[in-house]
């Protein structure tokens, strides 16, 4: 009898040793896909990551992620009227500005794409990874952004990324 107990728990640990490696790995995948988009990796500053997740579709958000996601672009369209005085003071020299609007309207265009791709099955796809980070524009300038990174269900390739800007 004790030794099925001991067997039961050493079985346990190797199972959540398998997981916790392969939530790595996942984890590793997304970083390294990131700094290989970068123009400027090694300025790169991985403010936080998230566990992987299970997607169902590569276009797959919770309700409680799209709420996020609503509430992000949100802020980000209040900080640029407020910094253009509702667009009355546009500067197009004002790099923060239009990048922020060009990364706002990229983003804009991916999320009518996955909204247009949705479907209602449920069948697993792979994991979703979110990284929340600070990169430098080809300007030189300071960005904040989350972007999330659909993988394949071996966990072997980024199928799909999605960026948000962060005012």
């Amino acid at each position: 009898m004790k030794r099925k107990s001991i067997i039961y728990v050493v079985v346990a640990l190797l199972c959540l040793t398998g997981c916790t490696n392969k939530r790595h790995a996942l984890k590793q995948l997304a970083v390294e896909n990131l700094k290989q988009s970068m123009e400027y990796p090694k300025q790169l500053q991985v403010l936080a990551i998230s566990e992987p997740d299970s997607a169902f579709g590569f276009s797959y958000f919770s309700q409680k992620e799209k709420v996020g996601i609503v509430r992000i672009m949100k802020s980000v369209t209040d900080s640029i009227m407020k910094r253009t005085n509702n667009m009355q003071s546009l500067d197009i020299n004002d790099f923060y500005v239009m990048d922020l609007a060009e990364r706002q309207m990229r983003a804009n265009s991916d999320i009518r794409q996955m909204l247009s791709l949705a479907t209602d099955k449920k069948e697993w796809t792979g994991w979703k990874v979110k990284i929340d980070y600070r990169a430098v524009t080809h300007h030189g300038m300071k960005y904040n952004a989350e972007r999330w990174f659909f993988i394949s269900r071996d966990g072997k390739a980024v199928v799909r990324t999605f960026e948000l800007p962060l005012p």
